[in-house]
């Protein structure tokens, strides 16, 4: 039974990770009208990676985490909601996704 909740609980990582991914692709595939390798579901794939990785890059115990704490880990009351680091993994999507749109040479999205 325990491995099946840490299951529960590595798919509930993930779908975080992936809205934080959504969310950057959004921002940039529908506000910033920019072109980006793979259109909206390239990006964010390519938002969900910069999530994860950013996140395990300031996961690392330091100054960060102290200073944002209360972000970092979400909890209602003594429930965590979340084992993410929501604001390295929208800070992560967002990098990847502003790296992805350089290397496009920051090229606008036709209308068709």
């Amino acid at each position: 039974m325990e491995m099946f909740i840490d299951f529960l609980l590595i798919v509930r990582d993930l779908f975080v990770y992936g809205l934080c991914g959504l969310a950057g692709a959004y921002y940039y595939y529908f506000r910033l009208n920019r072109d980006l390798l793979g259109g909206f579901w390239g990006a964010t794939l390519i938002g969900t990676i910069g999530a994860v990785l950013v996140h395990v890059i300031a996961n690392i115990k330091s100054w960060f985490p102290l200073v944002v704490n209360f972000l970092m880990i979400p909890k209602w009351e003594n429930i965590h909601l979340a084992r993410v680091n929501i604001i390295a993994a929208l800070i992560g999507s967002f990098l990847f996704l502003y790296v992805l749109n350089r290397i496009n040479h920051d090229k606008e999205r036709r209308r068709n």
